[in-house]
């Protein structure tokens, strides 16, 4: 028995110690490595048929400031406008060509397990989202819980290099906006998985969110490039197909039951302009059968909310001032979330997770039209009904300066 252990360890050590073999993974000094943590996908515009991958990775060594390197033709290359991030970019005739190309732009391995987010230019969506993201979900040094978003009106690499003029560095920025949609209510962060998961499940539909860059005034009273949420890109039969601006993407996220918090200003019973703070939100769909036939839906949202700003110095806590301001934030909640419908409705998209409440609520008899549910959707008879609730009025009963009136 002895000698059957050490036969093996014998032809273990051999098997690993030869020179031309690799069982164990290649070992790499940290110094060595390119930590890519923004990843730009592109249709490219000057080669029929190729893409163009784009990333951008924390520049350590802050020496180059002021210089701009470029490599390769076609505006391929390293790019360094003297900012916080090395960007560098390369296109290829698939994004897995285009991702060994990118590593002739630079002495060090390229390693995509820091890569936090993931940005799909806008003609790229057009094309196909998930022929971009199956190069993502294959390799295995990728994280499936990187963030995707859709790039607006132009392509992730114009984006980043852009942005890359700017004094921040682009995924500081993006972590930024993620925290922002808890405060705002007007979007929200999306992994790579929960997008596979949306494509799987809602007949190739899906809400992503998108972001563009804008020109904000700097402290210099200069133009500056800045990122900024846009709401969400709907998408139907894996394709990009049109947006929710953020005039009405609450309403996407009231359906979705993904508010933490927003902001809406009504009317108190003076005139003056009153913020209530939505605290709590939630929606059912109840969906109403004859038979196995969906004849109609109703949303159902119960909204609570805090008193956090009155511009008025006129008494405000009193019942029938308070009934008015509920039934204000009702209508402007009720009428977001019916614009979102008929967008949804055009595009013929299911992103709304409507199927999943009716799959909950009734199972057996959402199996018998499951098959059908697209056609379904573009007819189904949907009501809206908003209930709102004013909680509190956080630290004042009365408003600021009430007793200083004539």
């Amino acid at each position: 028995m002895k000698t059957l252990v050490i036969s093996l360890i014998v032809v273990v050590v051999l098997s690993i110690s030869g020179c031309r073999t690799a069982t164990l993974p290649q070992r790499r000094e940290i110094d060595d490595l390119l930590l890519a943590e923004v990843l730009g996908l592109d249709k490219s515009t000057e080669v029929p048929g190729n893409h163009i991958i784009t990333i951008a990775s924390r520049k350590l060594d802050q020496s180059e400031g002021g210089q701009t390197q470029q490599d390769g033709g076609g505006g391929e290359g390293k790019i360094s406008p003297g900012s916080k991030a090395l960007i560098t970019t390369a296109q290829g005739k698939t994004l897995f060509d285009a991702a060994r190309n990118i590593q002739n732009n630079t002495d060090k391995t390229l390693f995509w397990a820091h890569t936090k987010y993931f940005l799909i230019g806008e003609e790229a969506a057009r094309d196909d989202i998930a022929k971009y993201i199956d190069f993502i979900s294959r390799d295995h040094e990728f994280q499936l819980n990187g963030k995707v978003y859709i790039v607006k009106g132009t392509t992730a690499k114009d984006l980043m290099i852009k942005f890359n003029q700017s004094e921040f560095y682009i995924a500081d920025k993006l972590e930024s906006l993620g925290r922002s949609y808890k405060l705002l209510g007007t979007s929200e962060e999306l992994e790579l998985v929960e997008l596979m998961r949306f494509f799987d499940i809602h007949f190739g539909s899906a809400r992503i969110p998108c972001i563009q860059l804008v020109d904000r005034e700097s402290d210099k009273g200069q133009k500056a490039p800045d990122i900024e949420s846009d709401g969400y890109a709907i998408a139907a039969d894996l394709k990009l197909v049109t947006y929710t601006g953020r005039d009405i993407s609450r309403g996407v996220n009231l359906i979705t039951n993904n508010i933490d918090s927003s902001i809406v200003t009504v009317k108190d019973l003076n005139g003056e302009d009153v913020s209530l703070e939505i605290i709590f939100s939630n929606t059912e769909a109840i969906p109403h059968f004859t038979g196995d036939i969906l004849e109609e839906v109703t949303l159902r949202t119960k909204v609570v909310s805090n008193l956090g700003e009155i511009q008025s110095q006129v008494p405000s806590i009193y019942e029938e001032n308070i009934e008015y301001m509920e039934a204000q934030q009702s209508a402007i909640l009720e009428n977001e979330m019916r614009k979102v419908l008929e967008v949804v409705r055009e595009s013929e998209s299911d992103c709304l997770n409507i199927c999943d409440m009716i799959r909950l609520r009734n199972p057996v008899k959402w199996h018998k039209i499951e098959k059908r549910w697209n056609e379904i959707l573009q007819y189904l008879k949907i009501h809206v009904e908003v209930e709102s609730r004013i909680r509190r009025s956080y630290e004042l009963d009365q408003p600021s300066g009430i007793k200083g009136m004539k």
